[in-house]
């Protein structure tokens, strides 16, 4: 019957088979490769996600006392608080002087 397998067919089946597993085994390891970098890579995009944000948080934690006191600072070597007191002082009163304000705006001081 030619249902039969014939040895030389046998033979060839054989050789088939173990080719197919020599090919299997090299598609594993490209596989495992493949897993690994694509592990790295998205440790590495964590880590980039993190360089990236820290800074920011850690700025937006520290930074608004610094320039506060930066501020405060620059201020009071130009004498800019003082003035803005100042005017607060005679916008406060009850009786408003215009004649006041208008020296103010051009001396810079209140007389």
């Amino acid at each position: 019957m030619e249902e039969e397998i014939t040895a030389k067919e046998a033979g060839q089946v054989k050789n088939l088979l173990k080719e197919n597993l020599k090919l299997n085994q090299e598609i594993y390891e490209m596989v495992k490769g493949i897993k690994s970098f694509l592990f790295w890579q998205r440790i590495w995009g964590v880590i980039k996600i993190i360089i990236i944000v820290a800074p920011i948080i850690i700025s937006i934690i520290y930074l608004p006392p610094l320039l506060k006191q930066i501020k405060e600072q620059y201020q009071s070597l130009l004498g800019v608080g003082q003035s803005n007191l100042q005017l607060d002082n005679l916008l406060n009163n009850e009786g408003l002087d215009v004649k006041s304000l208008l020296n103010y705006y051009k001396s810079g001081e209140i007389k």
